[in-house]
């Protein structure tokens, strides 16, 4: 029944938020809502994750006012498998905010998380190398 979910995360300015998930973790453009900026809506892929980025009072029209949003964003933190958590990490380590460094962690898994300007958690995780 079930075989993919795809975060979407709600911003204040989508083309912002894409510019810097461009930027940072080199993201692909896959669509937009409109089909010129400035966006509504869009589809990013990282390699294969895709994640989308819409504005927050344009979801709230398109689902529900019931779409709860606020200033910063909470109780959430998106959690993405990599191939290298140490090479990813050594590759934004500089340029992000990182909130926890590379860590081994009981449950078999090497995670590190960063947090971007908008405030969502993103964790990068893979095996123990």
């Amino acid at each position: 029944m079930y075989y993919k979910a795809v975060p979407m995360l709600l911003v204040d300015d989508v083309d912002e938020a894409l510019a810097w998930y461009q930027e940072k973790l080199d993201a692909e453009l896959q669509y937009t809502l409109p089909q010129v900026p400035p966006y509504e809506w869009v589809s990013i892929l990282l390699d294969n994750v895709e994640i989308m980025l819409a504005r927050k009072e344009a979801a709230r029209g398109w689902y529900s006012d019931q779409v709860n949003t606020c200033e910063e964003p909470c109780n959430v933190a998106v959690y993405i498998f990599v191939g290298s958590v140490d090479t990813l990490h050594e590759q934004l380590k500089d340029s992000v905010a990182v909130v926890m460094k590379p860590k081994d962690q009981s449950y078999g898994l090497r995670e590190f998380a960063i947090k971007d300007p908008f405030g969502f958690v993103l964790v990068f995780g893979g095996n123990i190398e």
